[in-house]
């Protein structure tokens, strides 16, 4: 009876124990920071915790966890961004592996605390297959990038608004969704463009399109002064992080930092952290 008794109660530790860690082994999802680090030589900026609002905007009562991670985040760019020339606009562009991982999210709340310590900044749409930024931000017409690089006549000033609430925060939107998305990213007004606005502000945000989907980022990316790669937590698989590694090895995406974003709820500092996200895979591309 002892050695049954024995048995069954060794059992009941083991079973347990093998069925968590089956699950573990078969769970391929990035979950922590340790999981880039430990497997990406690539700067680490920072993480994004859940948000309660994903669709408001940090303002400057925001005292929530997500808005000190931004501000966090902002710090850390900032020594990213110390080899850029006096006078000239800091490009940041962000991107991510595949859609959903919240990078216009970031991309809009990262625009606003620039703005915020009282820096002039633009916010660019250039995910022109599918834009995202209207979803955030709202501007008297649908004139926006496209519309502003197909066109002989449109000013690029005719495109681009304030955004209502922030005193230095101003928007370029992606415009109408054109049929030659590729060939519209190729066009010399590219260039014209940031040479024109790196003289009118002083960070200009840059939402760009997945890296793993398509290559109008790659079309775009000399214009960048950093890219951030955003990483969702619980989302993208850990395999799927060697395609950043070649993006950094290969310097597709100029100085280049990773963010990992939607971590799990933390308490501290008397804040608690919360980021919620409905995303899906509903890119058309």
């Amino acid at each position: 009876k002892n050695i049954i008794y024995l048995a069954a109660l060794l059992l009941g530790f083991l079973i347990p124990f093998g069925i968590l860690y089956l699950i573990d082994l078969l769970d391929t999802k990035v979950k922590t920071r340790f999981d880039i680090t430990n497997k990406l030589n690539i700067p680490f900026l920072g993480d994004i915790p859940k948000s309660m609002t994903p669709n408001e905007i940090v303002t400057a009562t925001s005292r929530t966890g997500t808005a000190e991670a931004l501000r966090i985040v902002r710090t850390n760019l900032d020594f990213m961004l110390n080899q850029v020339p006096e006078g000239m606009a800091k490009t940041i562009f962000l991107t991510s592996t595949i859609p959903g991982e919240g990078k216009t999210f970031v991309s809009v709340n990262l625009g606003a605390t620039f703005s915020l310590s009282g820096k002039k900044v633009l916010l660019i749409g250039m995910d022109i297959r599918n834009p995202k930024i209207q979803e955030y931000t709202v501007t008297p017409d649908n004139k926006g990038l496209t519309n502003y690089l197909s066109s002989n006549t449109t000013p690029i000033s005719d495109c681009i608004h304030k955004l209502k609430g922030f005193d230095g925060l101003y928007v370029l939107p992606a415009g109408s969704i054109p049929p030659n998305p590729t060939e519209l990213l190729m066009n010399n007004k590219i260039e014209e463009l940031f040479v024109q606005l790196k003289k009118e502000y002083d960070f200009i945000i840059v939402d760009t399109a997945p890296v793993s989907l398509v290559s109008d980022t790659l079309l775009v990316a000399k214009h960048a002064d950093t890219f951030v790669y955003i990483v969702r937590a619980n989302y993208l698989d850990k395999r799927m992080l060697n395609l950043a590694e070649i993006m950094h090895k290969e310097n597709k995406l100029p100085n280049m930092a990773l963010l990992l974003n939607d971590t799990q709820s933390k308490k501290g500092y008397g804040y608690g952290y919360g980021y919620g996200y409905g995303y899906g895979y509903g890119y058309g591309y």
